[in-house]
């Protein structure tokens, strides 16, 4: 027998013996879970002033999305925009979905992050959510609308500040371990008299263990106050996702810009974004390199109008 016959006859049999396989298998002797995809909506907007004055404009913030839910369970708490995935979905086509239904657009930047498995994290049963980083520019906030679906009651753009409360570093043998505290606090705007400051507080533990030079992370939620599931060490997990890639990129930051920008923009924006203040000057030097000037002009409130400036293609997509 020839070597090309006795391959053919035996691709012939594995491939019987699999349809043999599949044919007496059944899936449901296992257990399976409920899978959900929760996205961490960032932007970079003005706060909204009941007054506002033309000479200056607002403070910028960066900005989380959320959504109210209308039903049970955590009826009235605040969540993540999410939702489960359908069949035939994957769970990143779940996540695009999801956005598209809370924002209105399906342009912004998102990036799988991590999943969240553990044991009673949902009351309704078992159910793992994969997270996700979602960026939102000022041209998508422009050209699609908040509007709450699903069980959602209402959709917000929340301000969110991570401040690290605590640290303790423990070394043993060939293992660290450190334990940090964080204080989140998401605080919506108001403008006017009659309508109320929503703000949600939560209190999440990050343990990390170094060992064999590889860490591992994870989180604890101490406190929280106002939001729903364990959607509040989903919020610590994704934004300190974000940091990272800044500080090994900061290509990530433009993710948050317009087509056009003003160079006091893009350096609010990394501020923001970092949580540390940089000096202009030299702000400048390391990341000039990344922009092109136009000749057009962009007027910020009362000041003089500041020189725009696009991306340099040629800095992403090497």
């Amino acid at each position: 027998m020839s070597q090309t016959k006795e391959n053919h006859l035996n691709q012939v049999s594995e491939k019987h013996a699999d349809r043999k396989f599949l044919e007496e298998y059944d899936i449901n002797r296992y257990d399976r879970p409920s899978i959900a995809a929760d996205v961490a909506v960032f932007s970079i907007g003005r706060k909204r002033m009941a007054d506002p004055d033309y000479r200056k404009l607002p403070a910028k913030s960066l900005r989380l999305l959320m959504i109210r839910r209308a039903g049970q369970p955590f009826c009235g708490e605040w969540a993540l925009p999410g939702g489960f995935m359908r069949r035939g979905e994957t769970v990143q086509e779940t996540a695009r979905r999801e956005l598209k239904e809370e924002t209105g657009t399906d342009k912004a930047y998102l990036e799988l992050c991590d999943v969240f498995s553990d044991i009673g994290r949902d009351p309704r049963g078992w159910i793992i959510s994969q997270s996700f980083l979602a960026v939102l520019n000022e041209d998508d906030l422009a050209s699609g609308h908040l509007e709450a679906s699903g069980d959602a009651g209402e959709a917000r753009w929340f301000d969110i500040t991570v401040d690290k409360t605590a640290g303790n570093r423990q070394e043993r043998e060939n293992q660290i371990t450190c334990d940090n505290d964080y204080q989140l606090r998401l605080e919506s705007d108001c403008v006017s008299e009659d309508e109320r400051t929503i703000l949600l507080r939560a209190v999440i533990r990050e343990h990390i263990v170094y060992r064999d030079y590889h860490e591992i992370v994870t989180y604890e939620i101490v406190d929280a106050q106002g939001i729903a599931f364990d959607h509040a060490k989903i919020i610590l997990s994704v934004f300190n996702r974000l940091r990272q890639m800044l500080a090994r990129d900061v290509r990530i930051a433009f993710d948050f810009m317009p087509e056009c920008f003003t160079m006091t923009d893009f350096q609010e924006t990394v501020e923001l974004i970092s949580g540390q203040e940089l000096i202009k000057p030299n702000f400048r030097r390391k990341f000039s390199e990344y922009l092109v000037e136009t000749d057009k002009m962009i007027q910020n409130g009362g000041h003089r109008p500041a020189k725009a400036y696009v991306r340099n293609l040629d800095c992403f997509y090497q």
